[in-house]
């Protein structure tokens, strides 16, 4: 078991390596890549890493706290579904009211494997693993975004 501050020493370090990972990407030019994430363009949905100590995912979520916006939304990704996963190459888990782990329900469209981020041993197919799907999501997210902005109220 790691202490509190070993453990926060770890943490910074597993992001720092998979920034440097980042680099090497094409058209990168040694600098670290910056991820969509958040900045999205549509309200509400973002592309997230979601790292824990039994599994990685890289996951669009639709975090609105409306259901009913949020389940829009969520049926607008369904309709690209076939477009979408082509896109990305492979087929994701497709999850309408994914509980996180502090109890909020959104919906998500992700990939997983497992995995344990406090492991420096696991860290280089945990990298490859992050860095392959979550170039793919934003593949394929792209890919729909524009579909996903419009909608007849306007938002």
């Amino acid at each position: 078991m790691y202490s509190k501050e070993e453990k926060k020493e770890l943490v910074l370090e597993f992001w720092r390596k998979l920034g440097n990972r980042t680099r090497k990407l094409p058209g990168q030019r040694g600098r670290v890549k910056d991820w969509i994430g958040e900045k999205t363009g549509v309200k509400g949905v973002d592309l997230r890493f979601d790292v824990g100590r039994e599994k990685i995912a890289v996951a669009l979520e639709i975090n609105i706290k409306y259901e009913s916006r949020r389940f829009m939304i969520y049926e607008k990704l369904e309709a690209t579904k076939k477009i979408f996963e082509n896109e990305f190459g492979e087929p994701l888990i497709w999850d309408f009211a994914y509980e996180k782990e502090h109890g909020e329900e959104v919906c998500r469209v992700y990939k997983e494997m497992k995995g344990d981020y406090l492991v420096p041993a696991q860290w280089p197919e945990i990298f490859s693993f992050m860095i392959d799907k979550m170039v793919r999501m934003e593949r394929a997210f792209l890919e729909v975004q524009d579909f996903l902005k419009y909608d007849e109220l306007g938002q």
